[in-house]
């Protein structure tokens, strides 16, 4: 029968000494410090790797106090030593970690991550393991820095920028997007649907146009114009970049950058009304010039008739059949000449001096004169006139012409009565003087907007109006530097704005300069 034998060395297992031996030896080489600590708080044991964290020699470790190595800037971890012994007094486990940090002999600091173990089969000492995580610390408190200057660039963008997750629920809604939107950051971030932001189907067609490469790539969608919501339900236009954020192919979010366009808007609004009041000034400056033209043309046959015609009419006496013929010719010249005069005024063939003029007191003179006509009986006159309002260099009796065409054009089209509101007030930081003239009419028809000013045009039956009252309304304004133009109408009204150059203030003790 087969002896059997139980030789350790034979089977390739190594008896106790051996491990043991192992074991100081992984001990010693491992990266991490280890100390084994008796409960009075010396050290038993320690390998090379606990001597550098601790910037102490390795070889006086053993029997030194880990108290005193530590003290006095660690007492935290001291306490939480004491507090895990005084705990265990069952004999069970007790662990836990604590950061701590070092600084070295050249004065460099290191941080370690003390992790402290009592084992339950040996309850005469503890140990304690040290982790330098100098390395991480550094990264870690690069990464915040790293967020906290992404976060605040972000922020800081005057676009409104917009993340969300594949399934729509918003991650991301800086301040721009706030002050955009109107919504605060708590209110987008729990349970908001980024469908919410767009008119129906939208969101949807914003998402299948990211993932098309017909709109700069696949994953990305630049420069689209459409409509978001705001939190009043006011639609905002927008331009829109975004795209698809992917994780190893794996979609896992979108973005998106708007850019409020509405400023934009209201600048080209302002710019084409600038290339149409520009337009129409090219336009009046060539009328004028013909206006003046036919006017001095006109003049002198106009007086030709008016003398022939009375000299017939003192010679064929009063009881004579065509007696009544001649007072016509007589009458419809007189009314030619008054077309000739208004369109000299037109042409700008007058010169006048210029002064300092209130505003204010141009309305209230021009109303004093009207305020009795019959056409104001039925008229509710509302004055909201700013007493601060700046002055401007102008002619009273010229500006009084302006006004009173203004305000009787209103009155007339309001033929069953009505209210006219007066405002005057300063724009652009006391820059302008502006007047708004009201009226509750039946406003001004579409088609006839760009013709108001042009003379001779009128919408009054024939007799009762020249069409020359805008067009020499308009003409004193230019010659002011100023602009008059329809700032609204609709069937509820029209509201005519002048505006004209303020004279800066001058300071007190300059006046005699």
């Amino acid at each position: 029968m087969p002896t059997v034998t139980n030789n350790h060395k034979d089977q390739g297992i190594p008896d106790n000494r051996k491990i043991t031996g192992y074991l100081y030896q992984i001990l010693e080489e491992t990266p991490n410090g280890v100390m084994v600590v008796n409960l009075n708080h010396e050290i038993v044991f320690a390998n090379p790797a606990a001597g550098t964290f601790l910037d102490y020699p390795y070889e006086k470790l053993v029997s030194s106090s880990i108290k005193e190595l530590l003290s006095p800037r660690h007492e935290t971890l001291f306490d939480l030593i004491d507090d895990s012994l005084q705990s265990a007094q069952e004999k069970t486990q007790s662990r836990f970690r604590q950061e701590i940090d070092r600084k070295s002999g050249n004065n460099d600091k290191r941080i370690l991550d003390v992790a402290f173990v009592y084992p339950a089969s040996r309850p005469d000492y503890y140990i304690l393991y040290l982790i330098d995580i100098t390395h991480l610390k550094l990264l870690e408190q690069e990464l915040r820095r790293r967020n906290v200057f992404f976060h605040n660039l972000i922020d800081s963008s005057v676009d409104g920028i917009i993340a969300a997750d594949m399934k729509g629920n918003l991650i991301l809604f800086n301040q721009g997007a706030q002050s955009l939107l109107g919504y605060t950051e708590q209110e987008t971030l729990s349970g908001f649907h980024v469908t919410r932001l767009y008119k129906e189907g939208i969101a949807y067609e914003v998402i299948k146009r990211m993932r098309s490469d017909n709109y700069g790539g696949k994953g990305k969608l630049r420069h689209q114009e459409l409509s978001v919501i705001h939190k009043t339900g006011q639609l905002i236009p927008v331009s829109f970049s975004g795209g698809i954020i992917y994780d190893r192919e794996q979609e896992i979010a979108t973005y998106g950058i708007f850019t409020d366009l509405r400023a934009m808007q209201k600048i080209e609004e302002d710019l084409e009304q600038t290339h149409q009041m520009l337009m129409q000034s090219e336009k009046m400056a060539g009328l004028g010039r013909l206006a003046a033209g036919v006017a001095h043309e006109i003049n002198n046959p106009m007086s030709g008739i008016m003398l022939y015609a009375n000299m017939a009419l003192e010679d064929l006496g009063e009881d004579h059949p065509i007696q009544e013929d001649l007072r016509t010719i007589i009458r419809e010249a007189e009314r030619c000449k008054v077309i000739v005069a208004d369109l000299l005024e037109f042409s700008h063939q007058t010169s006048y001096e210029m002064e300092l003029i209130n505003l204010n007191d141009i309305i209230q003179k021009t109303l004093g004169v009207l305020k009795n006509q019959p056409i104001f009986h039925n008229i509710d006159v509302r004055l909201q006139l700013d007493n601060q309002l700046a002055l401007i260099f102008g002619n009273a009796i010229r500006l009084n012409q302006v006004m009173m065409n203004i305000i009787v054009n209103g009155v007339q089209v309001m033929d069953k009565g009505g209210t006219l509101t007066i405002t005057s007030r300063n724009r652009a930081n006391n820059e302008l003087a502006e007047i708004l003239i009201t009226d509750t009419g039946p406003g001004i028809q579409a088609d006839n907007k760009e013709k108001i000013f042009d003379p001779f045009y009128t919408t009054k039956k024939p007799g009762e109006g020249t069409g020359l009252g805008l067009s020499v309304s308009y003409a004193i304004v230019k010659e002011h530097k100023g602009t008059i133009r329809v700032a609204e109408s609709s069937a509820s009204g029209t509201t005519f704005a002048l505006r004209f150059p303020a004279v800066p203030e001058i300071p007190a003790g300059e006046e005699h300069e």
